[in-house]
């Protein structure tokens, strides 16, 4: 039985912009790589609409939701560390 291949989000993105450079076709792609044309057009549909909610998306506004995320991020990181590290500290008076 063949070996399976890893499908990475880079190499996917490869293919599809061969695609769509028009340097070789989705039944190309498929038969290389033992796909079916249907697969690679579920890649193409999905790459297109991720790019396209980028295309409306000012870039301030995806850099300061990002900045939102990552404050909240350390605000959980901050309250697991108190909840955690903090009791480990505290022992018994018996032990």
């Amino acid at each position: 039985m063949g070996e399976q291949q890893r499908w990475t989000a880079k190499r996917k993105a490869e293919i599809i912009l061969q695609i769509l450079r028009q340097t070789t076709t989705v039944v190309d792609v498929a038969r290389q790589n033992n796909l079916t044309p249907s697969e690679v057009q579920d890649w193409i549909d999905t790459f297109l609409k991720a790019g396209e909610k980028g295309l409306k998306a000012r870039a301030s506004d995806l850099q300061e939701q990002t900045e939102k995320e990552i404050m909240e991020l350390k605000v959980a990181i901050g309250d697991l560390y108190v909840k955690n590290a903090i009791p480990k500290k505290q022992k018994p008076c018996g032990e």
